[in-house]
């Protein structure tokens, strides 16, 4: 069993938060979302990056244990995000990925791609996703 947790202000990283100060003269609300995945002995399987400004979040990483993977867990977190971010009144999600990451996988959970980069790290490419809320 697995509680998703958010991240303390300590837990973000200095210089994202930096620039995230700069953003919020620029975008009205914004909130951290970023949380992770703690199993009942206290370890970490999982977490995703993500922030809200206005009606848009962004998912900067999100990542699942190798070990814990095809489990569900990746789903939950993005999930998640999502949930919190209707009831904040986003509509829309974006992320992106490399064709070695998980480019299905946020297919399969209704992100549509609207942008992509042919063979531009080491042959692999560079894909763009949306979600509509």
């Amino acid at each position: 069993m697995y509680e998703i947790k958010f991240c303390t202000e300590e837990e973000v990283h200095p210089r994202i938060a930096g620039l995230r100060e700069y953003n919020k003269r620029f975008i009205k609300e914004t909130s951290d979302l970023s949380c992770y995945l703690e199993d009942e002995t206290g370890h970490c399987a999982g977490g995703i990056s993500a922030w809200r400004a206005d009606e848009l979040i962004y998912v900067d990483l999100l990542f699942v244990e190798e070990s814990k993977r095809k489990l569900g867990l990746g789903a939950k977190l993005l999930s998640f995000v999502e949930e919190e971010g209707r009831k904040l009144g986003v509509k829309y999600v974006e992320l992106n990925t490399f064709g070695f990451q998980a480019p299905g996988f946020y297919e399969k959970q209704g992100y549509h791609q609207f942008g992509k980069l042919e063979n531009c790290v080491n042959g692999y490419g560079h894909y763009f996703y949306l979600k509509e809320l």
